[in-house]
């Protein structure tokens, strides 16, 4: 009964944190301490302590470890470094608040992991609803957003990109609730959430996040029917032939400029491309030097002395590289040194072994395979309400609908 309480308090908090503020967070806190009281429970009686298990206790261990890291790393930082600069109080900020997530949220993990089985199928049903109508407000409030900006949307995020993020995360969980036998009135709303997500993910004007939702989508696709398979009959290749030049329609002129900057990169190296070519060659420098924690500020000083010297006229990069360094990996490294990059690496290998294993908890690839996506080019963790549907998304993945199969 908690963790079925639980489960749609999450959801509630995924569908609302697209379209409120602070809503969501006091109801993912709310159903993080309920978690907390359940695995006192579950460690208190011998009988529910058997029912962890080392796939549950790994996924909790690698949560708990990449949110107890960034907490150190701010205590460290405020404690050792002084005279901030508003970034930089931001940067901590954001990683604290998202630390204490990523920890609360790793109970929550751990306590849908062991007691999934008790979820019933009306309940997931509910979850999928509440999600549903999530998105269909977001889409409501995007449109509403563009047409008044004419800009790429931002919904409840501070910036496009991390808007674009937050909607993956919900559409990864709405993805791994729907079965295969579902009736024909749960699969018009599966192909209405794909189609809604996708308009959203075209607002944001995000392309990592574009190329996100095609594979989580291709890889939900084989998982029901198989690629190959599905394409065999010419009518479906015909289908699938026009589905691809609609969405080359929908997304070219933003692949396009990428190509355009890749091309003329050596004439003019300041764009959003040529820009993480030289916050990444920055990050590559300063990292060798700076193994341990390190300050937002003192990284920022290093990364624009070494992008003046090697990257002259790249006046995107010098001034972007302040706020983060457009990936996941770097961005940690550089700041969380050897011990961020470690509890990264072994979240994301836990993960892998899960998925490997064919595991009950399987499902929690599809979140953390959007988030190594996304995190090629861009830092998403560093973002607090990111980091809150990321560990959200993960809790409902580990839910196995009665009617999937291995």
């Amino acid at each position: 009964m908690i963790v079925t309480i639980i489960s749609l308090l999450l959801c509630g908090s995924l569908a609302s944190s697209l379209s409120t503020y602070g809503y969501a967070q006091k109801i993912f806190y709310f159903a993080s301490y309920l978690a907390l009281f359940l695995v006192v429970y579950t460690l208190a009686t011998p009988v529910n302590r058997k029912r962890l298990n080392k796939y549950a206790l790994l996924l909790f261990i690698a949560v708990f470890a990449l949110g107890l890291v960034q907490i150190s790393w701010a205590y460290y930082v405020n404690k050792h470094y002084a005279d901030f600069t508003l970034t930089t109080i931001n940067t901590i900020s954001n990683y604290q608040l998202g630390g204490k997530r990523l920890i609360l949220g790793a109970f929550i993990v751990l306590v849908i992991s062991v007691y999934n089985k008790e979820i019933a199928e009306v309940s997931i049903n509910w979850c999928k609803a509440i999600l549903w109508v999530g998105a269909a407000v977001a889409l409501v409030m995007g449109v509403h957003e563009h047409l008044l900006t004419g800009d790429r949307i931002r919904l409840t995020a501070n910036v496009a990109s991390s808007s674009s993020y937050m909607v993956m995360f919900l559409y990864c969980t709405y993805l791994w609730l729907s079965v295969k036998e579902a009736g024909l009135r749960w699969q018009i709303l599966d192909i209405a959430l794909i189609a809604m997500t996708l308009s959203l993910v075209l607002l944001t004007g995000t392309r990592v996040t574009q190329l996100a939702f095609f594979f989580i989508t291709l890889c939900q696709i084989s998982r029901f029917y198989g690629l190959l398979k599905i394409l065999q009959p010419k009518r479906n290749r015909l289908i699938a032939l026009v589905i691809v030049v609609a969405l080359a329609a929908l997304t070219g002129e933003r692949w396009l400029q990428g190509i355009n900057n890749l091309e003329n990169y050596d004439s003019d190296s300041s764009t959003s491309l040529g820009a993480r070519v030289a916050i990444w060659d920055s990050g590559l420098h300063f990292l060798p030097q700076h193994l341990g924690y390190s300050s937002p500020d003192e990284r920022t000083v290093t990364a624009r002395a070494f992008i003046a010297r090697v990257h002259p006229g790249n006046t995107e990069g010098y001034k972007n590289v302040q706020y983060n360094m457009h990936n996941e990996f770097l961005e940690i490294a550089t700041l969380q040194g050897m011990a961020g990059l470690a509890a990264l690496v072994f979240f994301y290998a836990v993960a892998l072994w899960v998925w490997f294993k064919r595991s009950a908890l399987m499902g929690v690839s599809m979140p953390v395979a959007t988030l190594f996506i996304m995190g090629m080019t861009d830092s998403v963790l560093i973002y607090s309400p990111t980091s809150m549907m990321f560990v959200s998304a993960l809790a409902l993945c580990a839910i196995r609908p009665k009617l999937h199969h291995l």
